[in-house]
């Protein structure tokens, strides 16, 4: 059967044409060759293909069976390159076979890369077109060739599109195809937002991680067909200009350059996702381009990025001027552009005249940096710098100059059933040690209630009870403190507990002088009151006194001389310049070590003060004598020691072994601690001296024994 008459002519008309526009490529045997289509054949190892004759698909008006009936047959061969010697393909019908316009390879091999050409001719016409087809392994660990993606890209937040490309060869007509999707390789269960429809997955609002592999799985008889795309996320498609980040858009910003020196202007932009569209940035000297002003020594550098997300880019690009003569003063405009506009910033080249900057930054700094450090060695050691200052060119302090005594302290003693470690602590400090260091090592007077309060003695709570007592007690208290310069409170649970603050409440000259400042009141801090009573009515206290200083004592650390608790201390008592009484006199024995190593506390003066203090009724003529020969010349002095002693009414002294552990003083003549003799002396005085001298026992004064008590 003949091919009707307009099939030969539409065949002849495009042949033709075909020879016209073929002759420029050139042709081999006679016949018109289209070299390699663009349409490449990329598979999987083990994985089925169809290469098709890409003649009727692109080159000519007909399809296979058009071309058959009007006599043209069809031949394919094969090469390994383009030019290469081509070999008719032997089809075995298995695994490779020709089907009317197509190969089908079920499945393709390594062996089977090349060159394919399907040739249409008769023995007039011949034309020629040939296909590539490439076969892979998977990479390593993968179900897919990174060299065989397929590549999509979606916008943040927008909806898109997956689809499982060419794979129209393995979809039976009028049959749904059953796709499996994976990511990376493995089977991922998907969020609502993830629609599976036929061969596409349809992803409504992308996500940023929504950026990998998809891979999309076919089952072709037999076969396994599977089709990998890459999914890449941008930002949304942006509908504004670029922005110049340096310099500023919105001024005219100056650069001083000196003439002769090298000069580098620098401008940053940032630049929406604009597709595939590369950043657009220049700079430009006025209405000229840097390279239209044949300067060599001024040039452009090359885009940099400077960071990239989501093809958003934040990108510079460098002007350098090698020696800045006075031609290239002037202005300097930075452009950037993409679809939506253009803006622009200006840098102002200006002459720069000759100063010291260097030097004078320089001595600023190090002027700032000088202050930095005077202010922090203030801060750090501003106690330490005031009593030097104090110690070398202070006077002694002038107010209260008429004053009997440096400071009052005032301390509540607690009971030895309520004792504790911390309790014990506390007590010795503030009964043995805190005294003993300012009044030995430092010189100052102070006034301890109940060992100067003459005549109520100890404060008990028989006081409390009868008003006169206390009311007698409260005067005393308040004159006390009118005639000291500080007034120390040893701050413990028990001080405000019990009655150590109730005095000054009690009394409304105590009260007018806490408030108005008339003393200084010094606060130790024994305990963290927090927690352990109503810390608010404290505060409260603390605030009704205008002048006051608050020192924490952290425990026996704080023990020593050098600590920053006695710097602390002494900075805040009245500032004279006395000599510390141990630097002239030996006071105690060497012979037991006390809480420092140049106060030291013996059992043996507590011993002698306790027994003088009971005989001293039992002996009235050696009291009188004592008193009339030496009281006029001896210097007292008071002192703590840590015994306990009860004088029986009998005034004989028990055994050393009953003593206890309750603190008692007393006030012993130091000449007669030391062994002092006065000179020029009467024989019957020295005889009187000697016998005092040599005996155990010591008598007191009357005002001595009068005075004796343990310590509130």
């Amino acid at each position: 059967m003949k091919a009707p008459i307009p099939l030969l002519i539409l065949l002849y008309t495009s042949m033709t044409k075909s020879l016209k526009v073929v002759s420029k490529r050139g042709s081999v045997d006679g016949c018109t060759d289209w070299s390699v289509d663009y349409l490449k054949y990329k598979v999987l190892l083990g994985e089925p293909v169809r290469i098709k004759c890409a003649l009727f698909y692109g080159y000519i008006r007909a399809n296979y069976t058009h071309a058959q009936s009007a006599g043209l047959s069809l031949m394919w061969y094969k090469s390994t390159g383009h030019g290469d010697f081509e070999e008719p393909i032997p089809f075995d019908g298995v695994r490779m076979s020709k089907e009317e316009d197509a190969i089908w390879f079920r499945p393709a091999e390594l062996q089977d890369v090349g060159l394919y050409a399907c040739v249409l001719r008769n023995s007039t016409y011949c034309m020629k077109v040939s296909m590539s087809l490439t076969v892979a392994e998977n990479d390593t660990d993968l179900c897919y060739n990174s060299k065989m993606r397929y590549f999509e890209k979606g916008e943040l937040s927008k909806s898109k599109e997956i689809t499982c490309p060419d794979i129209e060869d393995y979809v039976l007509p009028q049959r749904e195809p059953n796709i499996v999707w994976y990511k990376e390789c493995k089977p991922k269960q998907w969020r609502q937002s993830i629609v599976r429809r036929r061969d596409t997955l349809i992803i409504r609002e992308v996500r940023e991680d929504d950026i990998g592999n998809y891979t999309c799985e076919l089952q072709f008889g037999n076969f396994v067909v599977r089709r990998t795309t890459e999914l890449t996320v941008t930002a949304p498609l942006t509908d504004k200009p670029p922005k110049v980040l340096f310099p500023s858009e919105n001024k005219m910003n100056i650069l001083e350059v000196q003439i002769g020196s090298p000069a580098n202007l620098t401008c940053r932009a940032f630049f929406g996702y604009s597709g595939d569209v590369s950043p657009l940035i220049y700079w430009m000297k006025g209405e000229k381009f840097i390279e239209d002003l044949d300067e060599s020594r001024v040039r452009e550098s090359d885009i940099r990025i400077i960071r990239e997300h989501l093809g958003e880019q934040e990108v510079s690009i460098s002007l350098t001027i090698d020696s800045v003569e006075e031609s290239d003063l002037g202005n300097y405009s930075c452009y950037v552009e993409n679809g939506n506009g253009r803006r622009q910033a200006s840098i102002l080249l200006h002459k720069r005249e000759l100063m010291y900057t260097v030097e004078l930054a320089g001595g600023l700094g190090a002027i700032l940096l000088l202050l930095v450090c005077l202010v922090t060695l203030y801060k750090c050691y501003k106690i330490e710098l005031m009593l030097f200052y104090r110690n070398h060119f202070g006077a002694d302090e002038v107010d209260g100059e008429n004053k009997d005594y440096d400071a009052y302290l005032s301390y509540t003693k607690v009971d030895p059933e309520q004792w504790g470690q911390e309790t014990r602590e506390e007590e010795r400090f503030a009964l043995e040690i805190l005294p003993d260091v300012l009044e030995k090592h430092y010189g100052y007077k102070l006034f301890i209630p109940e060992r100067d309060l003459i005549p109520t003695g100890s404060f008990t709570n028989d006081h409390y009870e009868d008003p006169r007592l206390l009311r007698a007690y409260i005067e005393d208290v308040a004159r006390c403190v009118d005639q000291s310069k500080r007034l120390i409170i040893v701050m413990t649970p028990s001080y405000v507990v019990r009655r150590g603050w109730s005095i000054f409440e009690l009394e409304t000259r105590l009260r007018n002088m806490l408030v108005t400042g008339e003393i200084k009141v010094i606060l130790i801090e024994c305990t963290e009151l927090r927690g352990i009573m109503n810390y608010q009515e404290v505060e409260a206290l603390k605030h009704t006194i205008k002048l006051l200083t608050v020192i924490k004592w952290h425990g026996p650390k704080c023990n020593k001389l050098n600590s920053k608790f006695w710097k602390h201390l002494q900075y805040e008592m009245p500032f004279k310049r006395i000599e510390p009484i141990l630097a002239h006199e030996q006071v105690l024995d060497v012979s037991e070590q006390g809480p420092f190593g140049e106060l030291q506390t013996v059992s043996a003066i507590s011993m002698a003060a306790a027994t003088s203090t009971a005989l001293a009724t039992a002996h009235p003529d050696l009291r009188s004598t004592f008193h009339n020969t030496y009281h006029t010349q001896m210097r007292q002095k008071h002192y703590y020691r840590s015994y306990e002693y009860d004088v029986p009414p009998t005034g004989t002294l028990p055994p050393l072994t009953t003593l206890g552990n309750q603190h008692t003083y007393c006030n012993i003549p130091m000449t007669l601690i030391n062994g002092q003799r006065p000179q020029s002396k009467s024989p019957r005085e020295q005889n009187l001296e000697e016998a005092h001298t040599n005996s155990a026992v010591l008598p007191l004064l009357p005002r001595e024994t009068s005075i004796s008590s343990v310590i509130w």
